[in-house]
């Protein structure tokens, strides 16, 4: 099947009802008024965890590793008590990436340089 190129208006924009951008890397992490879960942005991918398997949390000199029942998360970087805290109160509706190039220009106090992610093995 032959798909026509769709006319200027009617290509989603920002104006269009239910669109959602792709979060700005100049944001860290975002929070959200008693949020369900944490949606986790890197650059190719987004997923998304629910509070509710949240089970332990460990704060490293500038990595946070979060376990959930079924995945576990490494979030390197730096100012990231900030974001430790946040998720402890569980108000972080989202974090993103800013990716390592963008470090070095950047003067924010905190900056999520990797967000790392894979599922736990069941023991």
């Amino acid at each position: 099947m032959l798909r026509r190129k769709l006319p200027a208006s009617e290509i989603p924009n920002a104006e269009t009802p239910g669109f959602i951008s792709y979060p700005s890397l100049h944001d860290p992490f975002a929070l959200g008024a008693a949020p369900a879960g944490i949606h986790f942005y890197r650059p190719k991918e987004a997923f998304y965890l629910p509070y509710a398997s949240l089970q332990v949390m460990r704060l490293d000199d500038e990595s946070l590793t979060i376990l959930f029942a079924t995945d576990e998360v490494i979030i390197e970087g730096r100012g990231l008590h900030s974001v430790y805290a946040q998720i402890a109160n569980q108000n972080v509706s989202r974090v993103h990436e800013q990716g390592e190039r963008f470090e070095e220009s950047s003067e924010a106090p905190i900056f999520i340089r990797r967000i790392r992610h894979q599922a736990r093995s069941a023991t």
